[in-house]
């Protein structure tokens, strides 16, 4: 169960079943403002721990996190949306260089190919003229599966590509556009994901459009990639 945190006038921290967007929540709705602000966020938090939201979504509002998190509660991770969207983000990137994908080299780097880097390698194999894999822990493993599997060239870790998609932490960064795909605030170059089909205010809340996907209330056509 993902819980809603809903800041609102009157809202006296209590927390109830809702949906949001078909997507079932725990909602609570709290006014932060007056002498018990504090006491009603308190009492919000509690209640959306006792119904097992330990995640959140606080949209439009930021600056509560690290008290939430001290509460108990901790934000909706929006890696593993955006790692599934790995290929198309790699190529709206390419897109907007104005480079086509069967001419292009795409790096992925991290500290290990882990699943993620794997599944992003064997998508985009068919779709762009050579890989970069560049990972210290199981890389040229991949890279001799690939080359094996494929067919096509996969270039060192030391070699530039035109786009890179970078799975953790640490790794190198020589391309210009380098898309980081982890973290609680990852870095895509400029490009941004939306779901146009929600209200305007909600459309780009990367947070919300991670838990509809997670929650099989968001396909890949319902995205939009700018």
């Amino acid at each position: 169960m993902i819980g809603q945190l809903v800041l609102t006038a009157g809202g006296r921290g209590r927390a109830a079943p809702d949906s949001l967007y078909g997507l079932p929540v725990l909602r609570a709705e709290v006014a932060l403002e007056g002498f018990w602000g504090e006491r009603r966020l308190r009492r919000a938090c509690r209640a959306l721990c006792r119904g097992r939201a330990r995640r959140a979504l606080v949209l439009r509002e930021d600056g509560l996190w690290s008290r939430l998190e001290e509460l108990g509660l901790r934000p909706v991770d929006p890696v593993p949306f955006l790692r599934a969207q790995a290929v198309p983000l790699a190529l709206a990137d390419l897109a907007r260089q104005g480079l086509a994908p069967d001419r292009a080299v795409v790096a992925l780097r991290g500290t290990r190919a882990g699943r993620d880097m794997v599944r992003t390698a064997q998508a985009l194999c068919p779709l762009v003229r050579a890989l970069i894999v560049d990972a210290p822990w199981g890389g040229a493993e991949l890279a001799a599966w690939l080359r094996e599997e494929f067919g096509i060239p996969i270039l060192p870790g030391g070699e530039q590509g035109q786009t890179a998609l970078r799975f953790q932490e640490g790794c190198p960064r020589p391309e210009a556009g380098s898309l980081d795909l982890y973290g609680p605030r990852p870095e895509l170059a400029g490009l941004s994901l939306t779901a146009p089909a929600l209200a305007e205010e909600d459309r780009a809340q990367l947070p919300l459009l991670a838990a509809l996907w997670e929650g099989g209330r968001l396909a890949r056509e319902d995205i939009k990639i700018t």
